[in-house]
């Protein structure tokens, strides 16, 4: 394989494989999708520069952490197509690490954004 002989290259290449992962993984989607919901209601809430960058913070760990269990799960049925327990428990773990960071992020955003909540009402 070539390597990306500039940086425009490089950047394009790794758009095209965030956009894969964005056409091809449904969980990449929602977790896109409630980021920017996210996003959108720290702007909406005026968060403070700290809580902004903690939001930012966990929603990059979680896009993250999302694509690079695709890749695991890639690399993994790249190398065994047939069902194997090893390989199943590989993917399992990756998605763990997943799952946990969704978790964290979601109490994160309940801890900033529900006494903003309650200071409307």
């Amino acid at each position: 394989m070539k390597k990306n002989s500039n940086f425009i290259d490089s950047l394009l290449v790794a758009i095209h494989g965030i956009l894969f992962v964005f056409k091809t993984e449904r969980n990449f989607k929602i977790h896109t999708i409630m980021s920017l919901i996210v996003f959108f209601m720290s702007l909406l809430f005026k968060l403070n520069p700290i809580e902004f960058c903690i939001i930012l913070i966990m929603i990059c760990i979680v896009l993250t952490l999302e694509i690079i269990n695709t890749v695991i799960e890639n690399i993994m049925d790249y190398l065994d197509k047939n069902y194997n327990e090893y390989i199943k428990r590989i993917k399992d773990i990756s998605a763990g690490a997943v799952l946990i960071s969704a978790i964290i992020a979601f109490v994160v955003g309940v801890i900033i954004f529900v006494p903003k909540i309650f200071f409307l009402l």
